[in-house]
């Protein structure tokens, strides 16, 4: 016997009954924005790794394939990784399409000041964590390690490439992603995710690391991203690491364990660090002394006194 129902009737709602459930599964990847923030930073993540590999392999059979810490090998693959995160943002960022791809390094006025001010703050704290060292006896100063033209060459070349690692880290963790994630998540839960991930890489890819290491350089990336709230760029932020950087590896000679563990080559002042790990940081660098964390501490405290949250901190913006 039949049911009475038209066989349309019943059709329709069939039909009537999908639209939620396609309606509920459309909405976890689409939003009234276009595609989800958190499914265009996992894109950003899997395509900028897949390109990775795929200028390795390009890479693999030439003299600039090797990672050699040289200031010219340096530069070089600094180049090539910023350039994988440019175009992995420019790709990600046609999803839908948004002008955001230089996230964080819009050209303004203030960048200049903000790159020179973050560079006197970036190698103001490596310089005053080694005056305990020195009271402690756990290092001591040897004169110059180079001298002439070596000197000038390898102060110039190491220059360049630390800052262009400032440019290629602080774009790639705190660039288009933070800025993708901030606007799904809001900014502090992205930093903060960023910043954990930003030591994550550290401690699982590069040797003898211990937990200090990648603890204070997931607490770095928290600052920067604190000074890219209060200033509204990345400027200061990447003069800061390159200056860092430059200040700990190429002036103050501190060791690096993606070195093995030894001063880079071509660096400027002849240091030698001989005290206890927990002091020195070790093969780690002085990034890895428990003092680092009063660094830090005070970089926090005195960034908020000379930045306060005001008409100075510039409001989220959508990637």
């Amino acid at each position: 016997m039949g049911s009475g129902i038209p066989a349309s009737t019943l059709d329709d709602t069939s039909e009537h009954a999908q639209r939620p459930l396609l309606k509920r599964t459309a909405s976890l990847f689409w939003g009234s924005d276009g595609l989800r923030a958190g499914w265009r930073f996992l894109i950003y993540v899997m395509l900028y790794l897949q390109l990775g590999k795929v200028v390795d392999w390009l890479l693999a059979n030439t003299p600039l394939a090797t990672r050699q810490w040289t200031w010219p090998n340096f530069l070089f693959n600094c180049a090539v990784d910023f350039a994988v995160a440019i175009i992995t943002a420019f790709i990600v960022s046609r999803i839908p399409r948004r002008n955001a791809v230089l996230a964080g390094l819009a050209v303004s006025p203030n960048g200049v000041p903000h790159v020179l001010k973050g560079m006197l703050w970036g190698f103001i704290p490596s310089a005053l964590i080694l005056i305990p060292l020195f009271l402690a006896g756990a290092c001591s100063f040897h004169g110059l390690a180079l001298h002439g033209s070596q000197l000038f060459t390898s102060a110039l070349g190491w220059a360049a490439a630390m800052l262009l690692l400032g440019i290629s880290e602080e774009y790639t963790f705190r660039g288009y992603t933070q800025q993708t994630l901030a606007s799904s998540i809001g900014f502090w839960p992205a930093a903060i995710l960023l910043s954990t991930l930003f030591g994550a890489v550290h401690y699982f890819f590069k040797p003898q690391e211990g937990l200090i290491d990648p603890i204070s350089v997931g607490l770095y990336g928290l600052f920067w991203c604190f000074t890219l709230k209060r200033t509204g760029s990345l400027w200061f932020a990447l003069g800061f690491h390159a200056a860092s950087d430059y200040a700990d590896m190429i002036v103050f000679a501190e060791p690096n364990t993606g070195n093995h563990g030894q001063p880079i080559p071509g660096h400027l002042l002849d240091i030698r660090f001989h005290g206890p790990d927990w002091l020195t940081g070790g093969p780690r660098g002085t990034e890895a002394s428990a003092l680092v964390f009063l660094v830090l501490a005070g970089l926090f405290y005195f960034f908020n006194r000379a930045y306060p949250a005001s008409m100075n901190e510039q409001p989220e913006q959508l990637p």
